[in-house]
């Protein structure tokens, strides 16, 4: 050091190194504590993804568990409805179909009941649709309306609807949040 003489005064070895030892100290701990602060922020980015990961895959489980179920009541519902749209076809100028029409709505009925329990809203909403545009016919049909035909058509629409909306159901990974 240089004192205001202007000369340069000998430095303690002592304090030199009490020096040296405080700011590589200070240094180390400066470093430790960021080394700390990053590997904090990796452990918790890394807690965050298994979370996410794993929340993602219990939402696999259990569409796959209710897969099966919702298969079957979505092509029992089909299956019904294809039959009364063909019904409808074939005998549509028949008077006697006017006394199979309820019977069928009865066991569109069960079906769509099915459907709703199993879900989603969307699938239970595109089965009541059917179900209503089907009721409409019938109701159109029984008055004689030679307009009916077309409330079968808005059915036949509707009941593909309902197979378009099913099938996006049962393709659901799980990997779309809900």
């Amino acid at each position: 050091m240089i004192d205001s003489s202007g000369q340069n005064l000998a430095v303690d070895a002592g304090v030199a190194a009490v020096l040296g030892a405080a700011i590589g100290g200070g240094l180390a701990g400066l470093t430790a504590v960021g080394t700390s602060w990053f590997n904090l922020r990796v452990a918790r980015l890394q807690h965050e993804a298994q979370e996410t990961e794993a929340a993602r895959q219990r939402r696999f489980e259990v569409l796959r568990e209710r897969r099966e179920p919702r298969s079957m009541a979505y092509s029992n519902f089909l299956s019904e409805g294809q039959e009364v749209i063909d019904i409808v076809r074939s005998r549509l100028g028949e008077a006697d179909l006017k006394d199979e029409l309820l019977p069928l709505l009865k066991r569109l009925q069960k079906q769509r009941a099915n459907v709703a329990v199993v879900g989603p809203q969307p699938a239970a909403d595109a089965a009541f649709a059917f179900l209503k545009a089907f009721a409409e016919f019938r109701i159109e049909f029984c008055r004689d309306n030679p307009d009916a035909w077309k409330k079968a058509v808005k059915a036949e629409a509707l009941l593909e609807q309902f197979t378009l909306a099913v099938r996006a159901v049962l393709e659901d990974d799980g990997s779309r949040p809900q």
